[in-house]
């Protein structure tokens, strides 16, 4: 056992493994899953390429544990339950607040998960967490519809607009072209209601 920052008892192995996953998101966000080769995980986590087997069976393996690891955390924090009885425009507040919290925190973490997100790697338990945001959208979709707030949209194009706007305006800050602060998001909120809003 070796002692953590925060004095807790960490596990070597679990150290392993999360060292391990911190260089895969390093290497899959910068160059992609074809890209990357098992052995340069490995020497990036500074472990022998046969520890990477251990702990996943495959690159396969490896890049769904990552993404799932991610997209549970974005979906603990984005999907968290809100207040009963907010209004629609209240609630996207919420969830775009929360979305660009978890990118402005996260910014590798986000990347990686917009550049990996259609991969045909991914396996249906990293697909099944991708399913539950959705699944979020249409019924806030739906809710804001009986209400009036928004006009008659396919729930997909909500979701593309919101995570599309959130995981570009992280891109362009990591390329330095813009500084993704609270203003940037707020401004961003207002054109993307003014999308969807019946007025």
């Amino acid at each position: 056992m070796i002692s953590g920052l925060t004095g807790k008892k960490i596990d070597a192995a679990d150290d392993k493994r999360a060292r391990l996953l911190a260089a895969a998101l390093d290497l899959f966000e910068t160059r992609g899953f074809d890209g990357v080769a098992v052995p340069e995980i490995a020497a990036k986590a500074g472990v022998a390429v046969g520890t990477v087997y251990r702990y996943f069976e495959t690159k396969e393996a490896l890049v769904n544990a990552l993404y799932r690891q991610w997209k549970q955390a974005y979906n603990d924090l984005v999907l968290a339950p809100a207040p009963k009885g907010m209004k629609p425009r209240e609630l996207f507040s919420r969830y775009w607040h929360r979305m660009t919290l978890f990118a402005r925190t996260n910014p590798r973490a986000m990347r990686f998960m917009d550049l990996h997100h259609h991969g045909a790697y991914l396996d249906a338990q990293s697909r099944a967490l991708s399913k539950t945001y959705a699944q979020a959208a249409e019924e806030f979709v739906r809710a804001a519809r009986a209400e009036g707030a928004i006009r008659d949209l396919d729930p997909i194009m909500v979701v593309a607009l919101m995570w599309g706007a959130a995981a570009g305006l992280t891109k362009f800050a990591a390329s330095g072209a813009l500084e993704f602060d609270a203003k940037l998001a707020g401004d961003m909120e207002e054109a993307l209601w003014r999308a969807i809003a019946t007025e």
